[in-house]
């Protein structure tokens, strides 16, 4: 995973220079895979990866990638398990990127390392692989684990950044299968998790394995020496693109995954953004997707940023969230613990409550949840984590019906606490309250789940009749869970619910309201208000005129960028529930120096100026000014440049519209 300090931390630094040390190792490398293998190579080569390519129905190119859609599996799921267990569990200090930081001297890791084990050189991250013995591996138990927690899909790391893979490689000798546990762990668990009827997913973190030991290359280090060079190589810059004899094995180990184990996920990390993968990602989409289609299997691909399109596989969000619905199906993956991904001494775990907030808020928001674990050394999951993870699987069983299988209602919610978005900020937000609430739909049913318990009574203000949200009359209030009848009534100031003196479940409660004409979100709707009358109209909802501006997935979450061409505009579709005077404010960055802009609101014009912000994800909120709304139904908001000729790029992330008194 990437470390949440992002690029400027020391593990990113740039180490050199390489000297003969690094070309001695690169070359080891590359005669490595087929000189060591002592096995049964892999069978996929790149005429066979080409072959699947040709036969479609996807080619190796954007455009065709585009067409594709995620599974009903996928859409109907909701919750899954990822699991971080590797060579870097058995030092158990820091975080999965041990194996890294080991090397960079000056950081705490090197600092333990010598400490415990002695210099890098007589110890190295090698050494550590026979004390991943998995002795008490059951990947049965782990399954039922997997099913008694309500997770419908299970993600296992394939291969991490530190190179060692945890199933049987046929391109390299450094994997489970021949060395530590000697046996294909990734492969066992397959099995496992479908005999407990559940979807199994794989990732890969290869890409980053160009850079991710070059630190080893600075000192006297067992990363030097050419006999490793099959588990440590290349150890090249992070500020280099991969050559193409990295690239090529990348390719060939990741559709070897697809062919030996089948998955029906693919998750990987971000570092494949880099444009040297470009052509890697599209022939591996086009043969993964034709795969699944002659499997007749729906498959999906996981990506960081702006790696794939938008429409060409699934947008994921580390450690974070979003802040409004997305149009197209998304995902949140984040860790049980706080500071480690993998398996460490010290864990800081979150609550089971934090993640059932967290949970119910990514999929009223069209998303799903990928919860990681770190198995031990010997192949047993933490207790902590096990009984988190039961307790998860104790309040689905309860409210499971308004989770699985769903879609995301006209709006996602409504409540004081405000998600912060982006990636990197799981434990930014405040705590959920029984006032903050998250919708779902499936069916004629819609399903308001307040996050906190609201005590005796519960009002959903966005089913007063002036937010003009939904249409009908309610007949029916029900409380998951709950055996006895609800006392309800409509109000003024919404639907007010007389909660019960008990309460069912711990952690969120859901309601499920009948009667009304329920409708779905679509990207086609209107943008309404929410419950306090506010419109945000966030980047990914806009459309983009113009041919070269795009929505790009910045650090705080989507933002409309590449906007140089003082042409090009976007619009929003949007259904005012009430007339009257609205503030208008916009979210901007504008790296490139101070940009004018205009927004136009029916025939209303407000102009708004961006200051120069330090960079693209440095994003601003602006006050635009007022607009006076003369009666309620549909209208379009424009957002283009001022003045063309003095157009500077903007990066907008959204423009919001608070109703006035």
């Amino acid at each position: 995973m990437r470390r949440a300090s992002g690029r400027a931390e020391r593990g990113f630094r740039c180490v050199g220079p390489w000297g003969a040390a690094a070309l001695a190792l690169l070359a080891a490398a590359a005669t490595g895979c087929a000189g060591q293998m002592r096995g049964k190579p892999s069978e996929v080569t790149m005429k066979t990866v080409d072959q699947a390519v040709a036969r479609g129905p996807f080619q190796a190119t954007w455009e065709s990638l585009e067409k594709y859609a995620p599974p009903a599996w996928y859409l109907d799921a909701k919750f899954g398990i990822f699991i971080h267990w590797g060579v870097y569990s058995v030092p158990a200090f820091g975080n999965e990127w041990y194996p890294r930081n080991m090397y960079v001297e000056g950081s705490s890791e090197f600092k333990h390392h010598v400490e415990t084990y002695g210099p890098q050189a007589k110890f190295g991250y090698k050494d550590f692989i026979p004390r991943l013995t998995a002795e008490k591996y059951d990947p049965d138990h782990w399954a039922e684990v997997f099913r008694n927690a309500g997770a419908k899909f299970v993600v296992p790391v394939a291969e991490h950044h530190d190179g060692f893979a945890m199933y049987d490689c046929g391109r390299s000798e450094w994997c489970a299968a021949k060395m530590g546990p000697k046996r294909d762990i990734v492969g066992d668990l397959a099995k496992a998790v479908r005999k407990q009827g559940l979807i199994f997913g794989l990732s890969s973190h290869r890409a980053e394995h160009w850079w991710f030991f070059n630190g080893g290359m600075t000192f006297d280090s067992d990363v030097k020496d050419p006999k490793y060079a099959g588990l440590y190589a290349p150890a090249q810059s992070d500020k280099t693109q991969p050559d193409q004899a990295f690239l090529d094995d990348w390719l060939l180990r990741t559709c070897e995954l697809v062919d030996k184990y089948e998955p029906q996920l693919v998750w990987f990390d971000w570092w494949i953004e880099q444009p040297a993968f470009k052509p890697c990602l599209q022939k591996f989409g086009a043969f993964y997707y034709n795969r699944g289609a002659a499997w007749k299997k729906g498959v999906a691909i996981n990506y960081k940023n702006n790696a794939f399109p938008a429409k060409a596989a699934v947008f994921d969000v580390e450690r974070g969230q979003l802040a409004q619905i997305r149009p197209f199906f998304w995902q949140t993956d984040t860790s049980i613990s706080k500071n480690s991904w993998g398996y460490v001494a010290k864990q800081d775990y979150k609550t089971a409550a934090s993640i059932v907030g967290d949970l119910v808020d990514i999929v009223s928001k069209n998303g799903a949840l990928l919860l990681n674990i770190g198995p031990k050394p010997d192949g047993t999951i933490p207790e902590p984590e096990e009984a988190i993870l039961l307790e998860i699987g104790q309040w689905l069983r309860v409210n499971g019906e308004a989770i699985y299988g769903t879609r995301p209602w006209v709006v996602f919610g409504e409540g004081p606490t405000q998600v912060v978005a982006g990636s990197f900020a799981d434990t930014k937000r405040a705590a959920f309250t029984g006032q903050d609430l998250r919708f779902t739909c499936k069916g004629n049913a819609l399903y308001a789940i307040a996050l906190a318990w609201p005590g005796k009574e519960l009002t959903i203000r966005s089913l007063a009749k002036s937010a003009g949200l939904a249409e009908g009359n309610v007949t029916g209030v029900a409380l998951l869970g709950h055996d006895g009848k609800l006392t309800w009534s409509g109000t003024d100031a919404g639907l007010v619910v007389q909660m019960p003196d008990r309460k069912p479940c711990d952690h969120a409660y859901a309601l499920k309201i009948t009667g009304l004409r329920v409708e779905a979100f679509r990207p086609d709707l209107p943008i309404r208000p929410g419950a306090d009358g506010s419109i945000t109209l966030g980047a990914d909802r806009a459309e983009l005129h113009g041919s070269r501006i795009q929505v790009e997935a910045r650090g705080g979450g989507p933002a409309v960028g590449f906007w140089d061409d003082a042409k090009e505009w976007v619009s929003w579709k949007v259904r005012f529930a009430q007339a009257g005077t609205y503030e208008v404010s916009a979210r901007v960055a504008a790296a490139a120096g101070e940009a004018e802009f205009a927004i136009e609101i029916g025939d209303e014009r407000l102009e708004g100026k961006a200051p120069k912000t330090e960079n693209w994800d440095d994003l601003k909120t602006v006050a635009i000014g007022k607009v006076r709304i003369a009666k309620a139904g549909e209208c379009l908001v424009k957002v283009r440049p001022r003045d063309a000729a003095a157009w500077k790029p903007l990066n907008l992330a959204s423009v919001v519209l608070r109703r006035g008194e």
